[in-house]
């Protein structure tokens, strides 16, 4: 990560012509008492912002805030690093000239709020007094909501320079820092296919890409994970060097209800949520609504839509680290092209029948034209009275996150655990690794055993990582750790249950009674595990860093793998070497970075059953829909992170025919059968993108499988597969047999079949369903039942047969239970891997990323696969 780099920008940007020039005296003159010297945004873009069918791109929106910080004294601009494509990744700092030069003792005295552990009652007061309330603002983490990049450009002017309220009170009581945009590589990619098609049949559409580059519109459920370096920017700045006491989160939603969202959430409320940052969160969000209706906004709603449950967003996560964390969404036009909605078309956010006046929703929305003008209008209301809101009352607001750390810290008088220890006996220490990388990257503490322990009556040696839940971030922690119990009788948001550990196939242990050991703070993963031997016949995934390791878009090249069963059953692949030169995949042995292959083996010894010999690196296809899958994106993380070389593979190229020629191994992401076959919609795309698979690229993945080819496929286009190749499988999670079994986001129980490819895999697995599927035989209970072509169809993992969930929610798990969740088919020459989950989900499931390793490295060998047909 870049050290921090802060500048005054030299060089403005020079801005001519008598319509700028009359625009910018106009914007000037439009606030009494408004500093000179800054050039307002509308002086700078030559045009107001929110202009109908005009989008700043990064060059300008950056260019602003330079001209901006080199203008004013009260506005810093700080490089904190690059984006994923190598764009500058900056923050502004806004407040008064006094503040910015003593910001340094003004973060001192943040640090002191967020842990106030070791401090006299005089240094608490004194920070209380002297300190200022430091309120985050990120727009544009999600780059198709347009409006708040240049809303951001419009706050950040008002802030630096009206002498106005609540922007001068505001100057004077806080600190803001705003980012021009959480995700500036996604301002340029919207701003290009927006002005590419605007005027045209096709404004308005998709992109053909992720926004971001792996993750898209999943950017914002990469909280916990970091698997992002933007994400890991901001994690940064929040945990380690700021401590703001408040986050607005800016976003927009879809425009069929209310026109603009703040909180209270809904229910559920997450338990490990303090009580006093979640009366905060209500407390600003009625007070907007107050300011903003009697300013004549109408069609706000609160309660609705968006709850207080689920960890891992932008705005979930700071709220386990006593921060107020603030989520707007408002209604979406199309990026700048305005809509026209008829009142008629509109529907009530509480769901009611009718378009109504509702305590939620106290004036809705007339109709008419919407415009992202109108949108920064709002954001612009919503923020003027958060400002507000904070600068009335600097001191309540830092004694509210004083006094909420000091109830995390005070486990005695919460209650429930003391702390989680991670034994040094785990197998995976690369997954312990990562795990204890996002831990301290959020700020949490994490401590070594300096010699052996007792903990609710078990000896425990030297080494042994220690968390406590006494700490600032003790209840983030704990939110990570124990199991999520959604209550039933509502619908999620998102997720149910992320229970950390479990998701990356980490052993911990809950210490539910005061312990006492000697232990030692650590700094990175590598001291966290120095006395983690790992197993020495397991690889290690990674180097627990989550930094990236490069786009891997090319085909395997030369590289050898040998892959084996030696003695006692454990499966290595021992080397993967690309073109002579250095290693590239290596499984098992000291210093792997890929898999962990191995395990014990309970193998039938009746059934001979071994993994064949692998002459050379497969060549590796990853289908990539033109209709951009997040789910594409992240399993593009997951093999670009662990070095495995792979191509993406376009519609086009598959109807072509000659897969073959290409790739060994053709990996489908999770993508809906008619996105498969129909694909983008000519109405909605360019000619060259439009179209799917059907029926030239069908038939064409069919002949590439007989042929010897191996097919995976993962969460929904296994039912595209099991079309294709009329496999007699059905989905018991779908159809009337299903009734009105839900899980929407949980990690559940797998259960391991014994065959060559599970060898050496313990004997469960924790896996993340998320609306997956589970099979049943159709006619026929054998597991080894013959597909319509006569090969053998066989489990690898299903659910377990009872017990089923381990945290989240589920509802009907008798539907699920025993149900087939990962089988490989026979067909012809080849095969092919149907997942009903997805074993890499959004890069949080390294329990699971071993099985999608082993669908693409191992094979059954052709004599053992003849013998069981």
């Amino acid at each position: 990560m870049d050290d921090m780099n802060r500048w005054k920008y030299g060089n403005p940007r020079l801005v001519c012509g008598w319509l700028v020039a009359l625009i910018g005296l106009l914007s000037c003159a439009s606030a009494s008492g408004q500093a000179t010297g800054a050039a307002s945004p509308e002086a700078f873009l030559g045009r107001p912002v929110g202009t109908d069918f005009e989008l700043a791109d990064w060059e300008q929106v950056s260019g602003y805030y330079r001209e901006l910080a080199d203008a004013s004294r009260r506005v810093e601009l700080t490089k904190v690093g690059e984006t994923t494509e190598g764009r500058d990744f900056l923050i502004a700092v806004i407040s008064s000239e006094a503040n910015l030069e003593r910001i340094e003792e003004i973060k001192g005295h943040a640090r002191t709020i967020a842990d106030p552990r070791g401090k006299s009652e005089s240094e608490l007061r004194r920070a209380t007094r002297d300190g200022k309330v430091i309120v985050f603002v990120t727009p544009s983490m999600h780059s198709t909501e347009v409006a708040a990049t240049e809303m951001g450009m419009r706050f950040a002017w008002m802030l630096a320079t009206s002498d106005e309220q609540p922007w001068k009170s505001a100057r004077e009581e806080t600190v803001v820092v705003i980012t021009p945009s959480l995700n500036p590589d996604g301002v340029d990619h919207v701003v290009e296919w927006y002005r590419e098609h605007v005027g045209t049949n096709l404004e308005g559409t998709s992109l053909d890409k992720l926004y971001q580059f792996y993750t898209g519109h999943d950017n914002n459920r990469d909280w916990f994970m970091l698997t992002q370096t933007e994400t890991r920017h901001l994690t940064r700045l929040l945990y380690q060097e700021w401590f703001p006491q408040i986050l607005w989160d800016v976003h927009q939603q879809g425009n069929s209800k209310e026109r603009f969202f703040v909180p209270p959430y809904r229910d559920p409320l997450n338990p490990n949520l303090d009580a006093g940052i979640v009366a905060g969160i209500n407390l600003i969000g009625t007070r907007a609504v107050m300011d903003m209706t009697r300013e004549g906004f109408t069609g706000i709603a609160t309660g609705v839509s968006y709850d207080n449950w689920w960890n891992g967003g932008n705005r979930s996560v700071p709220c386990r680290h006593n921060v107020i964390g603030i989520l707007t969404e408002a209604a979406s036009a199309k990026y700048a092209s305005p809509i026209f909605q008829e009142v008629s078309s509109l529907r009530d956010p509480l769901g009611s029948s009718r378009y109504q006046p509702s305590n939620q929703f106290l004036r809705p929305w007339a109709g008419g034209w919407w415009r992202v003008s109108d949108i920064i209008d709002y954001e612009l209301a919503f923020g003027r009275s958060l400002l507000g809101s904070v600068s009335r009352e600097p001191r309540f607001w830092l004694t509210n996150a004083l006094e909420a750390a000091k109830r995390n810290i005070d486990s005695d008088v919460r209650g429930g655990p003391r702390g989680w220890l991670i034994p040094i006996d785990n197998p995976d220490r690369g997954a312990t690794r990562r795990m204890i990388d996002v831990l301290l990257a959020s700020g949490v503490e994490v401590h070594v055993a300096e010699a052996s322990f007792e903990a609710d009556g078990r000896e425990f040696p030297a080494g042994t990582i220690v968390l406590r839940r006494d700490q600032p971030y003790g209840g983030y922690v704990q939110d990570l750790f124990e199991l999520q119990d959604f209550p039933p009788g509502t619908n999620p948001y998102d997720v149910t249950g992320w229970t950390l550990p479990l998701l990356l196939g980490v052993r911990r242990v809950e210490v539910t009674r005061d312990f006492s050991v000697s232990t030692r703070p650590v700094s990175t993963p590598e001291e966290a595990t120095e006395a983690f031997a790992g197993d020495p016949r397991l690889g290690e995934f990674g180097d627990g860093t989550g930094e990236e390791s490069g786009n891997a878009d090319g085909a395997g090249g030369t590289a050898e793998v040998v892959s084996l069963a030696d003695s006692d059953g454990w499966i290595r692949l021992i080397e993967a070497v690309r073109d002579g030169g250095s290693a590239r995949v290596r499984l098992g042995g000291e210093g792997a970075g890929l898999a962990a292959i191995g395990g014990e083996r309970d193998d039938d010894a009746s059934s001979g059953e071994s993994v064949t010999r692998i002459d050379a690196m497969p060549r590796i296809g990853v289908y990539a829909p033109w209709a951009a899958s997040m789910d594409e994106g992240w399993l593009r993380w997951v093999l670009d992170e662990f070095d495995v070389p792979f191509q993406r593979i376009r519609n086009e190229t598959i109807r072509d025919g000659q897969l073959h020629e290409l790739v060994d191994v053709l990996i489908l992401p999770s993508v809906t059968r008619g996105s498969i076959d129909r694909g983008r919609s000519p109405d909605g795309s360019p000619r060259e993108i439009s179209g799917g698979l059907d029926p030239e690229g069908a038939l064409a993945v069919q002949r590439f499988v007989r042929g010897g080819g191996r097919l995976i496929t993962l969460g929904s286009s296994s039912a595209w597969a099991i079309d294709l190749f009329g496999l007699p499988l059905t989905d018991v999670t779908r159809g009337n047999e299903a009734g009105d079994f839900s899980c929407p986001g949980s990690i559940l129980r797998g259960v391991v079949e014994p065959h060559a490819l599970t060898a050496g895999l313990p004997g469960e697995i924790s896996l993340f369903f998320s609306r997956s599927s589970g099979w049943k035989r159709t006619g026929d209970s054998d597991r080894d039942a013959e597909g319509v072509n006569g090969g053998s169809i066989k489990t690898l993992l299903r659910y377990a047969p009872n017990r089923l969930l381990l945290s989240g929610f589920i509802r009907n798990p008798e539907t699920l239970e025993g149900s087939d969740a990962w089988v490989v088919a026979e067909c012809g020459e080849g095969e092919v891997h149907l997942f009903g989950f997805r074993p890499h989900y959004r890069a949080w499931t390294q329990a699971t990323f071993h099985l999608l390793f082993r669908s693409i490295f191992l094979a059954t060998p052709v004599d053992v696969r003849d013998a069981k047909g």
